[in-house]
């Protein structure tokens, strides 16, 4: 779930957001429309052709409300908590996800984010048969809603109601092209899933309070407040906390952002659907989760830069592979000095962000990460430079050790090994590797070698309606 590990490319979840405390709209958006509440007493049990209408009618009101037509049916599965678990099993025992969570462990442990003791897989296994909901899985056209319950209560219609809004997505925008299996860009992959939950969580709202009554909306709150009852976020690690929740957070706030509250007012009064603002978003989605963090960068069309690296495992020698290369994206640059500082000075030193790029390298037990960063000005790269130096100290404390120092370029020795800071202009760099020869190495290779390409800047689109 997390992009440091399994990214959301092979399914769109809907998580319990209970525990994390967060609301779906805010709240000048939000609130009940009772006047046009259209269900009633759906709680329905006991023959399958009585849930077939009840699911009929969600999936009709949803449509109403988001403003899409089906195109096709869509298969529907109820499943058990222990079902879901026993379908997740098989998707973190493929090949391609054992070896992309084996990856994702040596690069969070390399980085900091993650304890070298720590199980990913059952950390990851753990995690999301607690949070996920439902599922909508664009590869194999299926919906699924994961409960216990023997009927479908107000919290299983609107996650039904969200996992549709997947479907109709999928319909009409291909999920799986705007999310590539393959991709290497996972920033870009997390910017898009948040377009995606975010729509889907305001058509959920929508739902909620235009086809809800008052009582099983409060029913549906103590469903939520149950389920979040048994989750405790605080020991997991925060990088996979922030990045699952990030879509589900961030993602309604910038569709609000893009759209405009009005938008959304206008849909709560009226019933009907917001589609029209919201698909021109599709029609150009988000490329970086700095746009979602920053829509203005989205509306002024400023995209991210590409960086480009040279053979960095010939650099290192015989032995040496890239195992991964990526985008950390303005989200993670964040997250590694909230870690080890605080939250505050993470969204102030990450803010400047322009682009990057990270490679992941190997040779046996031996890893080496670089990770080469673009600002806007040469401030917020010198900001963020200061910021990871604090971190660092934050990180190790008294075992960390300063090797050598110049302006704009600092040398430690840790516990783990070597790390190498740079800055230059608007470009700072992150290295490490299990000795100076590896450190210094990769910095001559980057030196020679590394590249971006220009800015691109979109041409200005009329978002609004």
């Amino acid at each position: 779930m997390s992009k440091l590990t399994l990214r959301l490319g092979a399914v769109a979840s809907a998580v319990a957001l209970a525990a994390y405390g967060v609301g779906l709209l805010p709240p000048r958006v939000a609130g009940p429309a009772e006047a046009h509440a259209q269900v009633r007493g759906t709680q329905v049990q006991g023959r399958s052709s009585d849930q077939a209408v009840v699911l009929e009618s969600i999936q009709r009101r949803t449509s109403e409300l988001r403003g899409l037509t089906p195109r096709n049916e869509v298969a529907r599965q109820t499943l058990s908590p222990d079902q879901f678990r026993a379908r997740l099993v098989d998707e973190l025992n493929e090949p391609d996800s054992l070896e992309s969570i084996e990856s994702s462990r040596r690069l969070m442990v390399a980085l900091g984010l993650l304890a070298p003791d720590v199980d990913l897989y059952s950390l990851e296994l753990d995690f999301r048969t607690g949070v996920v909901l439902g599922q909508y899985d664009p590869e194999t056209k299926q919906l699924y809603v994961i409960s216990g319950a023997t009927n479908y209560g107000p919290l299983e219609q609107v996650t039904f109601a969200h996992e549709f809004t997947h479907a109709l997505q999928d319909q009409y925008y291909d999920i799986q092209s705007m999310m590539p299996k393959n991709s290497d860009n996972s920033d870009r992959d997390l910017a898009v899933s948040a377009l995606l939950e975010g729509d889907a969580l305001i058509t959920e709202e929508l739902y909620q309070s235009l086809a809800l009554t008052r009582a099983e909306r409060e029913e549906k709150r103590r469903q939520e407040r149950n389920l979040g009852s048994s989750l405790n976020l605080d020991r997991l690690p925060l990088v996979i906390v922030e990045e699952t929740y990030f879509p589900y957070t961030e993602g309604p706030k910038f569709v609000v952002s893009v759209v405009g509250q009005d938008t959304l007012r206008e849909a709560l009064q009226s019933g009907v659907g917001y589609g029209p603002a919201v698909n021109r978003i599709f029609q150009n989605p988000p490329k970086s989760t700095s746009q979602i963090i920053h829509p203005e960068k989205y509306l002024r069309g400023v995209n991210p830069v590409e960086v480009r690296f040279p053979d960095l495992a010939a650099a290192l020698g015989s032995g040496w592979k890239e195992l991964r290369k990526d985008v950390l994206g303005e989200i993670d640059h964040r997250i590694l000095i909230q870690q080890f500082v605080n939250r505050d000075l993470g969204d102030r030193a990450s803010a400047g962000w322009a682009g990057d790029a990270f490679s992941l390298l190997g040779n046996g037990n031996q890893t080496a990460v670089v990770v080469s960063s673009r600002w806007d000005t040469p401030t917020d790269a010198q900001g963020w430079f200061d910021a990871y130096g604090q971190a660092m100290r934050g990180r190790y404390g008294s075992n960390l050790q300063v090797a050598d120092q110049r302006p704009g370029r600092t040398l430690w020795r840790t516990p783990d090994g070597f790390q190498l800071l740079t800055m230059s202009g608007t470009s700072t760099s992150i290295l490490i590797g299990d000795t100076t020869d590896q450190v210094t190495s990769l910095e001559r290779a980057l030196g020679e070698g590394a590249t971006s390409a220009l800015r691109p800047f979109a041409p200005s689109v009329d978002l609004l309606p």
